[in-house]
């Protein structure tokens, strides 16, 4: 059996050449180098630029909102990109770790009643992290601001790009998944957020002191379709709160 090594050398450079090949292959040209990776989010972009001054933005908005084929992020995507002009996802990010917010997600289900963020394969993972106040009244808020961060870019590194994070207000997060509806595969991934935000922290490389969390979370399964979203959160909640009273440190979902 022979393998052969993808380098910048032997990739295609010839666009329609790239074209015709199949999307593994291309994906596994844009992981394997950056120059590629740009060119081909250039040439994306380019023909991005040209649908969008094309089209009726009101109405690709409209119809998108009635495609349940689309996860919440890709409608979230679309909208701030089809922005002005169409029912753009209102507020802005989380002014410290750039992820959405409470009013981001209330929001982004707010529509349910025209068929979006109604389906019933969806989870929630509420966050309430352990040891911050600790950590914050020891080192000040700066440090406190720095753990934050830390921790959002943990929990954004650590989802897929399916999934939503966002920072629900102080050391509370909230993860979306969608397409999951098991508790298997939930307890699954809130055990990957657990491992991952319980590993240590050295905000700075030059300076070796490390700080240590760890995180309750409640988890809560969408599986009534009528069920809204704040309903969720609540429930979400509530298990956080068990979790938080029999130990820290652990998950708990909502039954």
């Amino acid at each position: 059996m022979a393998f052969f090594k993808t380098t910048a050398a032997s990739m295609p450079k010839d666009p329609e050449t790239v074209a015709d090949l199949n999307l593994d292959l291309r994906l596994d040209l844009i992981a394997a180098n950056p120059e590629f990776a740009a060119e081909q989010l250039k040439s994306i972009l380019a023909n991005l630029q040209q649908v969008l001054q094309a089209t009726n933005r009101e109405a690709a908005i409209a119809y998108l909102a009635q495609d349940p084929s689309l996860s919440t992020f890709q409608r979230h995507l679309l909208s701030d990109l089809l922005g002005e002009g169409g029912k753009a996802i209102p507020g802005n990010r989380d002014e410290l770790t750039g992820l959405l917010t409470r009013s981001n997600l209330l929001d982004l289900f707010s529509q349910e009643s025209h068929g979006v963020g109604t389906k019933t394969n969806l989870a929630i993972c509420f966050i309430d992290l352990d040891g911050f106040k600790v950590i914050n009244d020891q080192h000040g808020h700066v440090i406190g601001d720095q753990v934050l961060l830390a921790i959002s870019q943990r929990i954004q590194a650590a989802i897929r790009p399916t999934d939503m994070a966002v920072r629900w207000g102080g050391d509370e997060f909230i993860v979306v998944f969608e397409g999951v509806s098991t508790p298997d595969v939930v307890m699954q991934l809130a055990t990957r957020l657990l491992g991952i935000i319980g590993e240590p922290l050295q905000l700075d490389l030059d300076n070796p002191m490390r700080l240590f969390l760890g995180a309750s979370i409640g988890v809560a399964i969408r599986t009534d379709e009528k069920l809204s979203m704040s309903d969720l959160v609540n429930r979400a909640d509530q298990a956080m709160y068990q979790a938080k009273k029999s130990g820290q440190n652990g998950i708990q979902i909502f039954s």
